[in-house]
């Protein structure tokens, strides 16, 4: 591992909404952000290549973690704040909380929660989310 890397277990993820805020981290076996953005194609006439031009940015986040029985911390609890349409704020920290450790933030829509329960496995719980606004990129 390169020395500028870091583990994910570092990673904090923290979801604000109406009923108050949720650190939705710690059993999480992946966490993924994916940032895109709309292009408009700008070929025309006699171009032999296209061109595009670059229109709204956009984005997706989601999140797979063990599943806990009862209403406690990554209970029911945790997951019954991602119900499915629900507005917030969605921020995660890579390098965890420490001073000048990268932090992200995205104005978003929880596209709801999926439960699997394989046979002899660990139970999981996945959500995602749909960024809704400006992605603001800093530091703690």
């Amino acid at each position: 591992m390169s020395t500028n890397s870091y583990s994910g277990s570092a990673l904090v993820v923290t979801w604000y909404q109406g009923s108050g805020t949720n650190i939705i981290s710690g059993d999480q076996t992946n966490f993924d952000y994916t940032p895109s953005v709309d292009l408009s194609d700008q070929s025309s006439g006699a171009d032999t290549n296209k061109k595009y031009l670059k229109m709204l940015l956009d984005g997706q986040a989601s999140m797979t973690s063990y599943f806990q029985s009862g209403t406690n911390l990554r209970g029911t609890a945790t997951w019954s704040t991602l119900t499915e349409g629900l507005s917030g704020t969605l921020m995660w920290q890579p390098e965890g909380t420490a001073v000048t450790k990268p932090r992200y933030t995205i104005p978003a829509i929880s596209k709801g929660v999926g439960f699997t329960t394989p046979y002899n496995e660990k139970s999981t719980a996945s959500c995602s989310w749909q960024q809704n606004g400006t992605r603001v990129e800093g530091t703690n």
